[in-house]
């Protein structure tokens, strides 16, 4: 069957899928050039993964002064 309802929605989901995966990559780069020496001075040599970045943002913001 060609509804095209159906069809709209099998292109459209991967399509928004991918729009939100670049929203958080891009938040998580930005993390990380937000936290700049931090990171680099956590990890100078190895390549950060996004978990990294996170957990390190998690602990910045945990030892900030409210």
């Amino acid at each position: 069957m060609n509804d095209p309802s159906v069809l709209f929605l099998q292109f459209r989901k991967p399509l928004v899928e991918k729009m939100r995966r670049d929203r958080i990559n891009g938040s998580i780069e930005q993390l990380k050039h937000l936290l700049g020496q931090e990171i680099l001075s956590q990890n100078p040599e190895s390549k950060l993964e996004k978990a990294d970045i996170l957990e390190m943002t998690v602990s910045f913001l945990r030892r900030q002064p409210r």
